[in-house]
């Protein structure tokens, strides 16, 4: 067993406590901040269908504070990029009336939200 796990890991350790410490602390420090709703009560709203459906399928809704209006439309076309590429992306029967048809992934919609709610 130990050698099939070695093989899996292709030679890379574990890290040691005093790496794993650093490393947690890190990621606390640096760790996507979830959207507060309470500070953000049109998160929602119809509006921000497109936000919820497509950020939520992948990590938690991202606080809008952390970009500039003027960061989040690349941001968020990163991200599209990574849902193409995972395979992830909702809606391939576009409808009319939202009731009716699958969720979309509006990309116009989503910028609209965060950058409206975003640093300044």
């Amino acid at each position: 067993m130990g050698a099939l796990m070695s093989d899996m890991m292709a030679g890379v350790k574990a890290p040691s406590e005093a790496e794993t410490k650093t490393l947690l602390a890190y990621l606390r420090r640096h760790a996507q901040k979830p959207l507060d709703p309470k500070r953000y009560p049109d998160v929602n709203r119809p509006e921000a269908e497109a936000f919820r459906l497509a950020c939520s399928q992948c990590h938690v809704l991202p606080d809008p504070q952390r970009h500039t209006a003027a960061e989040w439309p690349a941001v968020v076309a990163r991200m599209q990029e990574n849902m193409e590429w995972m395979n992830r992306v909702v809606g391939t029967q576009p409808a009319l009336d939202r009731a009716a048809g699958e969720p979309q992934l509006r990309i116009e919609e989503i910028v609209a939200f965060l950058e409206k709610h975003a640093r300044r």
